[in-house]
């Protein structure tokens, strides 16, 4: 069986679930397995719905505009009085019931509640509309296969159970599910983390020994520079799992951290190709050791805190109080991408997407001086060489630098 996955700008509006028809005929989908993301930026807007909710503020307001978006895109593609408009509502209709008899106070549970709703939308209306246009298909519940435990926003799939229910889809047909979500042993909707749904991808991927695993995005493949921050850049037309990784941990975009794990176990070959030209080839991601020089690879990453530590007495950083920072960063789900230590004092650059930077804060300033810069940028080069090195050094006004044999960090403002 292959996999593929479908991002949301793949399926953003009526053209491009159009064009998801045409790649389809295009590249074959029998005995094949479709993992597709919430239409365009509905994550994003679904999250502000929760936001919205715990300001105290009016939500079904903002619920109605994202119902009026899908329903342009079903306008578009059906004819009218389809059933989809029911599914579709009754979604809708659920996220505002939800919101206004909930008593469960915890972010993360009602997060997941509302926001895996855009996941549950895009795959129904997908798949109603291939059905429509003769491409049968079988809609899944993700939820019924992806099993987890209750840590919401990050659950950890539960792979005996998650292996147990997949194993029994049958070969030979096309299914379009999910990505990003699960269910917990309430059946309470779980997220993966956000970008989940290409780990939700490699999970079906090892429980199906998949033949081989595709991202479609709106990329050639995986570049060496982001092209929303580098004119110039350049395809990589083969990695192995481990450079992969290496570019996801430090916060390559184009793929999820926990997607390649699975893959490497079992050694199921990941492209990641162009949904606007499905005929090249693109990038090829595999154990194959890649004896070409590797080209130096830059990633951006915005929006990110540098959060500073100083002992207040001016003594010495132990061990302890380095533990005891990173105890309550793990507890609250910080992510952090650079550690800079002194005798005196530690520097963190981190992602805040749960907003718990100020909770770490004020459980710390008791013990600890803290200086928090917000909204910084950080740079790296993985394989990067002496001039590239000096460009940085004359461009941009340096915050915190770090380099090493193979990897150069910067953190500007």
């Amino acid at each position: 069986m292959k996999i593929y996955k479908f991002g949301g700008s793949s399926v953003k509006n009526s053209k491009r679930v159009k064009n998801l028809y045409k790649l389809l005929k295009e590249v074959g989908y029998k005995n094949t397995l479709i993992v597709i993301s919430a239409i365009g930026n509905t994550t994003n807007k679904l999250e502000k719905v929760v936001n919205k909710y715990f300001l105290k503020k009016n939500t079904e307001r903002k619920i109605s505009e994202i119902e009026e978006d899908h329903l342009k895109i079903i306008n578009d593609l059906f004819p009218i009085n389809n059933k989809i408009n029911i599914y579709i509502k009754k979604i809708f209709n659920g996220i505002k019931f939800f919101l206004k008899k909930n008593k469960y106070n915890k972010y993360n549970f009602i997060y997941d509640q509302v926001v895996g709703s855009g996941e549950l939308i895009s795959t129904k209306l997908i798949s109603e509309y291939l059905n429509l246009i003769g491409i049968k298909n079988i809609w899944l519940d993700c939820r019924n296969y992806i099993k987890t435990d209750n840590s919401y926003c990050e659950a950890h799939v539960n792979w005996t159970k998650t292996n147990k229910k997949i194993k029994q889809l049958k070969k030979n047909y096309l299914y379009i599910t999910q990505g990003f979500i699960g269910a917990d042993y309430n059946y309470f909707t779980t997220t993966l983390g956000r970008e989940g749904s290409d780990y939700t991808a490699s999970i079906f991927s090892y429980c199906l020994n998949a033949e081989s695993q595709t991202t479609w995005k709106d990329v050639p493949g995986i570049l060496n520079a982001d092209p929303r921050f580098f004119l110039k850049n350049n395809l990589l037309n083969s990695l192995s799992y481990d450079e992969a990784l290496e570019l996801s941990y430090y916060g390559a975009s184009v793929i999820h951290t926990k997607t390649l794990h699975p893959l490497k176990q079992k050694k199921i070959p990941l492209y990641v190709r162009s949904f606007i030209s499905p005929k090249k080839k693109g990038t090829l991601v595999s154990k194959k050791i890649n004896k070409e020089i590797i080209k130096p690879c830059f990633i951006v990453k915005k929006n990110h805190k540098l959060i500073s530590f100083y002992m207040k007495n001016f003594s010495f950083f132990l061990e302890k109080n380095i533990s005891d920072i990173f105890t309550i960063i793990s507890k609250y789900k910080i992510k952090v991408f650079l550690i800079q230590s002194s005798s005196i004092s530690i520097s963190i650059c981190v992602e805040d997407k749960f907003n718990n930077l100020n909770i770490i804060i004020n459980k710390l300033k008791n013990y600890f001086i803290i200086k928090l810069l917000n909204n910084v940028y950080l740079y790296t080069i993985l394989h990067y060489n002496v001039n590239y090195v000096n460009f940085f050094l004359k461009k941009i006004k340096i915050i915190l630098r770090q380099i090493n044999s193979d990897t150069a960090q910067w953190i500007i403002k």
